[in-house]
């Protein structure tokens, strides 16, 4: 008897068979003895749409939401059905006596080999193999511990009802939302998702704060101290009911503050210093990967994963899609390998370090990096035993981020010594601080991103009420210090108030997302639903790239060099969809909650999914209850009159082309423009807007001509009306080819012949 083993991708495939010694190069699978190893490519089934239920539901209206399948049904995606047939064939084959699921070792990756499990009609029994890396070892290691497929039920469960939760959601109110959205003036489909809204709303929600801002001016004062061991410079504060305050209101303040004490010695009230030890950063998962690389060199999250997920295929990284920052007692156990393969590996500038490593050998990870409970279903990043010989670009600045944050786990911690000097003229407060690097310890190895060079200024401060002050602001951290003693007296040598004004918030960068995402639970009140979204937040560390991505496909977002900002419609969604609960992370927080106990085989399936339908219908339900009779919302800004009714013309977008659009309620005026307003196309005749038809004729919207040779709408027939006999008239068609005679009395329209000669 044969057994079949089914990977995620043919590269894991092909990794999987050199490493059990199965020969071959097949297209789509690598034949031996007695074991056949083949490969999805990812999804290889989908779900059926609507229709393919009902084929009255391909209409989109508001009396058949929501929709509920009485069973899901699903069926193989068209770009990839040869290889399904393949599997699929291969799985119900009569000489294969068990099946192995080689998938990626993780929700998604178990929904990936169910579909095609059950979509095939296979029985046969399975053994489900665990791997977080793709070394031969590790292959083989997992290969002889393999665990029948039963053993993962709970997770197979959760991964089902989070697939088919998230069509509910997403078919059910993305219509619904849609239907209400063009009631009201909007155009296309106004997508809905249970994580892709929520995390719309976190940059339309920043997007309002910075619009809505208002400015506050402040001012600050300076002073310029001099004594025999150098110069310093201290900011003035004081203790107003019990907070610090160092700004001044007003600009004459200030001043005047300066003018009392000019002239006036300095005396030191105060010198504290003390030692500030950093300790080494966690190691990488995903999300933290891509949040550093996104600061460091601009990189995306989607190209960050892309580039982990080569690196692991080349076996030279673990399983990039973790949540985890920690690793395992045994995987500890491995390192010493790890830090081999980077000495051999073409990274020369760390061999230095792992020579320091080894004069100091056996050395130990501390235990914040190594916890048994911190790890799911796979440790944090790091190296495998593999060194890199041959990366370039993009791959070995990745691959780099993840062997010096492995490297500087093992090193002692950064030190740095801080020192504050109170300096007072007369009854006021000076503050001076500073910051020297006592010993660089673990950062020598992983330095800080955007630490000033001199390593030693702090982050811009900020005022009591969040706001930040403008770039221009001085520093307040000082670096070295000169050495002064209290009750030293110091010549003030120069007093200067400094103008600020508060800024808004920044726009957020796509590092700032991930991090907002990822942290998007921990407003939440109940402790379970903290609990569910500390790992997780919206979206997994595989999934967060892709739906920043949709967000951008479905142009509710736009990235502006490292900036993602949310568009006109991203901005009218949020704005326009009143079922809040769509909007807060609390929904995926509760999810997560109970697929987190479905997993571990503590509430059932048929309970969390009933309750699911009984959440999307309350949700459409509130969706339609905001659906408007007759009132017409209008988008856009205004660009002046409409040429046919005089309503005003709105500037419209969609797919990246910019439209004028009329809003009035009965005119359907619409043409293209460029993004300032300006007409594309002018009438030959006229000079007015022209618009071009779906078959590519072009007619001005203000006079009614073709701009070709076609009859023009003002032609007189040759015949009366039939049933009144009054007037009538040739009116062309959007359509070429075709025309109606309109009668001027009765208004009375019938299509004309095309070869009369009415319509010639």
């Amino acid at each position: 008897m044969v057994r079949l083993i089914v990977a995620e991708k043919p590269s894991m495939g092909r990794a999987i068979a050199a490493a059990l010694g199965i020969t071959g190069t097949g297209r789509s699978m690598i034949q031996g003895d007695k074991i056949i190893v083949t490969w999805c490519v990812g999804h290889l089934v989908e779900s059926l749409p609507p229709e393919g239920y009902d084929p009255a539901l391909k209409q989109w209206r508001l009396d058949t939401v929501p929709i509920f399948p009485p069973e899901f049904a699903y069926a193989p995606i068209a770009q990839t059905r040869d290889q399904y047939e393949v599997v699929a064939r291969l799985m119900t084959r009569d000489d294969i006596n068990d099946v192995v699921n080689a998938t990626d070792a993780g929700r998604e990756g178990e929904l990936i080999f169910d579909l095609v499990y059950r979509l095939s009609g296979c029985t046969k029994s399975v053994q489900r193999f665990w791997t977080s890396s793709l070394t031969d070892d590790s292959i083989r290691s997992a290969y002889a511990q393999m665990k029948p497929g039963e053993a993962y039920l709970g997770l197979r469960d959760a991964a089902r009802s989070r697939q088919e939760s998230d069509w509910l959601v997403g078919i059910n109110c993305t219509r619904a939302q849609t239907l209400v959205m063009q009631r009201s003036g909007g155009e296309g489909v106004y997508s809905i998702g249970r994580v892709q809204t929520p995390t719309l709303a976190i940059l339309v929600n920043r997007e309002l704060e910075i619009t809505n801002f208002v400015p506050k001016d402040f001012w600050t004062l300076w002073a310029l101290f001099a004594a025999p061991e150098g110069i310093y410079k201290g900011k003035w504060f004081a203790k107003i009911e019990g907070k610090e305050q160092d700004r001044f209101d007003r600009e004459e303040d200030a001043k005047a503050t300066a003018e009392k004490l000019a002239g006036l010695p300095g005396l030191v009230a105060s010198v504290t210093g003390k030692t500030e030890k950093k300790r080494p950063e966690l190691l990488y998962d995903l999300t933290a990967l891509q949040k550093e690389a996104n600061k460091r060199y601009g990189f995306t999250a989607e190209h960050t994963l892309e580039v982990a997920q080569t690196l692991y295929e080349s076996k030279l990284i673990s399983y990039p899609r973790t949540n985890s920052r920690h690793l395992t007692e045994a995987d500890a156990a491995k390192a010493p390998g790890w830090i081999k393969a980077i000495a051999q590996g073409q990274l020369v500038d760390l061999r230095p370090f792992v020579e320091e490593l080894r004069s100091r050998w056996p050395v130990k990870l501390d235990k914040r990096f190594v916890d048994d409970k911190e790890v799911e279903d796979h440790s944090a990043l790091v190296p495998t035993e593999n060194p890199a010989k041959n990366l370039s670009g993009d791959s070995l600045k990745i691959y780099e981020l993840i062997a010096r944050r492995l490297l500087a786990a093992f090193f002692p911690e950064r030190i740095e010594a801080k020192t504050t000097i109170i300096t007072k003229i007369a009854k006021e407060s000076f503050k001076t601080t500073g910051t020297v690097v006592k010993e660089l310890g673990w950062s020598a190895i992983d330095p800080p991103h955007g630490r000033p060079k001199k390593e030693t200024k702090k982050a811009k401060e900020e005022s009591p009420d969040g706001e930040e002050p403008e770039a221009d602001e001085p520093d307040e951290d000082a670096g070295t210090l000169p050495i002064v003693s209290k009750g030293q007296e110091v010549e003030t040598r120069e007093l200067f108030p400094k103008a600020g004004k508060t800024s808004p918030p920044k726009r957020m960068s796509e590092g700032d997302l991930l991090a907002a995402m990822q942290g998007a639970g921990r407003e939440l009140d109940d402790s379970e639903l903290k609990g569910a979204m500390k790992d997780c937040g919206l979206g997994t560390p595989a999934t967060r790239a892709s739906i920043i991505e949709t967000l951008l496909k479905r142009q509710y977002a736009a990235r502006k060099r490292n900036i993602l900002q949310p568009t006109e419609k991203g901005i009218d969604l949020i704005r326009g969809l009143h079922a809040e609960s769509l909007k807060s992370p609390q929904l995926t927080g509760e999810w997560e909650a109970r697929l987190e106990r479905m997993r571990r085989g503590e509430t059932a399936r048929e309970a969390f999914m009933g309750d699911v339908k009984t959440f999307v219908a309350d949700l459409v339900g509130q969706i339609k209850a905001k659906s408007p009779a007759t009132s017409r919302r209008v988008f856009g800004p205004v660009i002046g009159p409409c040429p046919t009714c005089g309503a005003e013309l709105r500037l419209r977008e969609w797919e990246g082309k910019h439209y004028a659009k009329c809003s009035g309620p009965e005119c359907r005026v619409a043409f293209d423009c460029d993004p300032e307003g300006k007409q594309l196309l002018t009438c030959r005749h006229c000079q007015g807007p022209v618009r071009t038809t779906k078959s590519g004729s072009q007619i001005c919207v203000a006079c009614q001509r073709w701009q070709d040779d076609k009859p023009q709408v003002d032609q007189p027939a040759s015949s009366p009306c039939k049933t009144c006999g009054q007037p009538t008239r040739v009116i062309p068609s959007t359509r070429k080819g075709q025309f109606f005679l309109r009668c001027s009395g009765c208004g009375l329209t019938i299509e004309a012949i095309p070869d009369s000669p009415e319509a010639k």
